[in-house]
């Protein structure tokens, strides 16, 4: 089963001031790059005065942190939406989480990657994802094999960092023959 849904899909009628920046600033480290991510840049892209971005957002770091944050809660969504449309048994999370991490490779969360190099200089900006990944484990890995999960979490995790990086050696046959070894062992798992 491939459940195809918008990992950037945002809510309908008009986005928040809030949104719209974040919206922005995620234009802008996608097109430009996370070096030209300025607050001035984010208000630029959105239409706003600098003082409406720093009414929301009084730091780049703070800016930085909102889209972490809000692409978390994006990839929770999607999780909850395709488990949800999973048999309910112990295995549709782990399954469900394979499925939301790799099923785009033509733009591999292009954000995520985009933010890696934010970050890089401020591991405190990760603290979210820390905090995700400590929620996520325990999800995926409950009434299962803890070894057997751990290894298909850290293979998704691994297929997934090579693409964002774009150093993954795998053809587009042999990355679909591994994302569906990856989906059978988690319905196994």
């Amino acid at each position: 089963m491939n459940a195809q849904i918008d990992k950037t899909a945002k809510p309908r009628g008009r986005p928040s001031a809030r949104d719209a920046i974040l919206d922005a600033a995620e234009a802008v480290v996608v097109t430009d790059g996370a070096p030209a991510l300025t607050l001035d840049s984010a208000a630029r892209r959105a239409g706003l005065s600098k003082g409406g971005v720093l009414y929301h957002f009084p730091t780049k770091e703070s800016l930085l942190q909102g889209m972490i944050e809000r692409l978390i809660e994006r990839t929770e969504t999607v999780h909850k939406a395709i488990m949800e449309a999973q048999p309910d048994e112990p295995r549709r999370s782990l399954r469900a989480y394979v499925m939301n991490s790799v099923s785009d490779p033509a733009s591999i969360d292009l954000v995520s990657g985009s933010l890696l190099a934010a970050v890089a200089n401020d591991a405190s900006l990760l603290d979210p994802v820390r905090a995700f990944f400590r929620r996520r484990l325990p999800q995926i890995t409950r009434r299962l094999s803890f070894e057997r999960a751990g290894v298909i979490h850290l293979a998704t995790e691994g297929l997934w960092l090579m693409e964002v990086l774009k150093i993954s050696p795998f053809t587009p046959g042999q990355r679909k023959k591994l994302v569906a070894e990856l989906v059978r062992l988690a319905g196994e798992a």
